[in-house]
């Protein structure tokens, strides 16, 4: 008899995502993981456009395996905001999380993901890596390419740092799978976009209150988390469509961060009365290396000589152009008291 599939919680927060929500249900259903295994659980943060429409449908559809419910924070991060809300609420053995500009292109994703976890009982999640599309937009390629919606923190990124480093790692070759321990001496995160993780070990972990803080929180932890990042079961994070939209979208959350989640926060990219002295040399160094161009040029030619992708040429310009717009956006955000509007 063969063994029966666990339950897994797909959890995601919407917010006028009209644009992809339709893919992202085509995706899911589209899988061949059975459905009576799957729940998804919706917080919507009061959408405005034909977001709750399309969902409404699909609720139609699907009543035993779609729940929904309203968001009254609005945003996904933080403590007590959508994503922790929805994630109380999952029934799953596993929880499986996705953004609502998450596109499951693959079909035997979640088997695949799920397939990991249970013929390896050591790890505790899994990362997708991300899928780089032809018709996208050359920064949605790069993105994509890179593994990480936000360029600026790729020295923090486990995805990313995967791509740009990957003999920091070691590989599982019978599994086809990348392997973090994480801690804190090499600190990377994960944990948005296609992060899977047993229940128990999320709920053991704290909870959710951001991917960074997560894994922040396991390296404070004395168990020992093992992450795998599978080289070839990628989804679409379909994000930015231009340049001015990514930006707008980053100094959006420069002032969400700043003004409504900096004080239940356990990662701080700087500060000097919770960090350490290597962590905040760590961010000053970070910003260095993006202002500076000529190292993440170099970088960039390289991977460029490698794939022949000229998405990785616009590597070294992004890193400045995000790091000069999260300036701008620390010091509009600290100056206003507000944040600046985005259609994120």
């Amino acid at each position: 008899m063969a063994k029966k599939l666990p339950k897994v919680s797909i959890v995601t927060c919407t917010y006028n995502g009209d644009r992809i929500i339709e893919e992202y249900f085509q995706g899911i259903f589209s899988q061949d993981y059975p459905l009576e295994n799957i729940e998804i659980i919706l917080g919507d943060g009061g959408s405005t456009d034909r977001t709750l429409k399309i969902i409404e449908g699909y609720i139609k559809k699907y009543p035993e395996i779609i729940k929904k419910f309203h968001n009254k924070m609005q945003f996904s991060i933080g403590k007590g905001y959508g994503m922790d809300q929805a994630t109380r609420k999952a029934n799953g053995e596993i929880i499986i999380q996705l953004d609502q500009d998450n596109i499951l292109t693959q079909k035997n994703w979640i088997s695949r993901m799920v397939q990991i976890l249970e013929e390896n009982k050591e790890i505790s999640g899994v990362q997708s890596r991300y899928y780089v599309p032809n018709g996208a937009s050359i920064v949605d390629k790069y993105v994509n390419a890179l593994g990480i919606e936000d360029p600026f923190a790729s020295s923090y990124s486990l995805n990313a740092q995967i791509v740009l480093n990957p003999y920091k790692f070691k590989y599982n070759k019978k599994g086809d799978f990348y392997v973090y321990p994480v801690n804190k001496h090499r600190f990377y995160y994960a944990g948005d976009n296609g992060f899977v993780i047993r229940k128990k070990d999320f709920v053991e972990s704290g909870g959710y209150t951001q991917d960074i803080d997560n894994f922040y929180r396991m390296t404070n932890s004395k168990r020992k988390y093992l992450i795998a990042v599978p080289k070839e079961v990628r989804l679409y994070h379909k994000s930015s469509t231009e340049l001015k939209h990514m930006l707008e979208k980053r100094a959006y959350y420069v002032g969400h961060y700043l003004l409504k989640n900096f004080d239940s926060r356990e990662f701080y990219w700087f500060n000097m009365k919770a960090n350490t002295f290597s962590e905040n040399m760590r961010f000053v160094l970070t910003v260095w290396y993006n202002l500076s161009f000529f190292p993440a040029f170099f970088k960039s030619l390289s991977l460029y000589a490698k794939e022949k992708k000229l998405y990785w040429l616009i590597h070294a310009p992004i890193l400045w152009i995000m790091t000069v717009n999260y300036i701008k956006a620390f010091f509009y955000s600290k100056l206003f008291k507000k944040q600046r509007d985005a259609n994120i």
